[in-house]
């Protein structure tokens, strides 16, 4: 999957910002789905082992409802579990171009993983209606490849959203450490907390309410679904602090604390709608239910976005500096311009700035020379400021076009090599 990198090409900021939105949408079709399908799976094959233990007839019905509930049919299943992750692997290649540090190499095997898994699913969802025996066997085997297709996701996800922080030294040790294994924990359990909530939506709300159901099975089947989302919800606030303790200091801004609170709200919602249908039952509620956790896995896929988007800022500045360069040589604008960098510097500059001594701003004698060779990463950090060192205030976008920002960092560059040599 790293082919991809070197096949795409630099972006500029505004389609680099439209594809971090694109990911958000993506996610909020795929997550959804797959952690229901991954958790309806597990479920199915349970509760068809029991009814073979307890002859329960309940069970069996139970197993088979669940499994056609969750993965609806092949198509959508291709539709929403495979296209978003493949369309995730692209914006991923375009976001990471420049970059030596990769996901792709782990979203491209959960990519494998997913389509071998769906394989075995949908065959043991098929044998219920066409075999004679349900074919258990591919129901734990699919299980097997999506345990493992989530667990590579997770990493994948968690190498994006820690990209300045954390650096996998190999594809199998970077699936054991503590930042993978807390979000593959969240995932999970969320998995099943959206199973129980969709059972609760899917059999009572969609179906037509209880007065379709068999009232023996209906009392059953609602029973085991709020036992299951309960037992989910209930884990779910500590794995959200959890996630949120591992984030890099520098990654968290407001708007990541603002959506990290409003997933809570929405988790507390939740359980009070878990109250009211385990207190009085009311098919309206179990709606809410299902969509106050829909909308909560959304809040973290947010947060992630801007955790990711906070990490890669001076990565997308690159990128948008090399794409302002291909399209000024696509213009005939490449040619070379004749700029003043100290002029531009006194201008935008020199009221924040000095060499030799802290004004608002560190001393450049200081801190210039760990860009020595690192031109462009300079350029990048000066067209997109962020905050880096906690005892200075964050820096103001200076607004100098491309060709301005290189002028003043060849002369800040030069200027400070002369003092180091003086």
């Amino acid at each position: 999957m790293e082919f991809l990198k070197d096949i795409a090409l630099p972006q500029s900021a505004e389609h680099i910002q439209l594809l971090h939105y694109m990911l958000i949408l993506i996610l909020f079709l795929f997550i959804p789905f797959i952690s229901a399908v991954f958790g309806g799976t597990v479920l199915s094959v349970y509760y068809k082992k029991k009814e073979k233990i307890d002859l329960d007839e309940n069970c069996r019905k139970f197993s088979q409802d669940i499994v056609e509930l969750v993965t609806i049919n092949k198509n959508v299943g291709f539709i929403l579990g495979l296209v978003p992750l493949l369309t995730a692997i692209l914006i991923f290649s375009q976001l990471f171009q420049s970059s030596e540090n990769s996901n792709l190499i782990y979203l491209g095997i959960s990519f494998i993983l997913f389509v071998i898994a769906f394989n075995f699913v949908y065959d043991y969802r098929n044998s219920f209606k066409y075999l004679g025996n349900v074919d258990l066997n591919s129901g734990k085997i699919g299980i097997v490849f999506l345990f493992f297709a989530l667990w590579f996701f997770s990493a994948g996800m968690s190498v994006a959203v820690f990209y300045d922080h954390w650096k996998p030294e190999g594809i199998i040790s970077s699936l054991f450490s503590s930042i993978v294994i807390i979000r593959f924990l969240f995932l999970l359990v969320s998995a099943f907390a959206i199973t129980g909530g969709a059972i609760l939506f899917g059999l009572f709300y969609l179906d037509g309410g209880k007065g379709k159901l068999d009232k023996n099975y209906g009392e059953f089947a609602k029973a085991k679904a709020l036992k299951i989302t309960f037992t989910a919800t209930i884990i779910l606030p500590l794995l959200f602090f959890a996630n949120l303790i591992i984030i890099p200091g520098t990654s968290l801004s407001g708007g990541v604390f603002a959506y990290i609170i409003i997933g809570l709200f929405l988790l507390f919602l939740a359980y009070n709608f878990l109250y009211v249908i385990f207190a009085r039952f009311s098919t309206k509620f179990t709606a809410l239910l299902f969509f106050s956790l829909l909308f909560m896995v959304l809040t973290i896929i947010i947060s992630d976005q801007l955790v990711i988007s906070n990490s890669t800022k001076v990565s997308s500045a690159i990128l948008a500096v090399q794409y302002d360069e291909i399209l000024a040589d696509l213009k005939g604008e490449g040619g070379p311009v004749e700029l003043n960098g100290e002029e531009i510097y006194q201008v935008r500059c020199a009221a924040c700035h000095k060499f030799d001594v802290k004004l608002v701003g560190p001393p450049h004698n200081e801190v210039v020379p760990k860009y020595f060779g690192k031109e462009k990463e300079l350029i990048a950090y000066i067209r997109n400021p962020s905050k880096i060192d906690p005892n200075y205030p964050p820096m103001p976008n200076p607004g100098l076009k491309p060709n301005e920002v290189k002028a003043v960092v060849d002369y800040v560059l030069s200027r400070v090599k002369e003092n180091m040599n003086k």
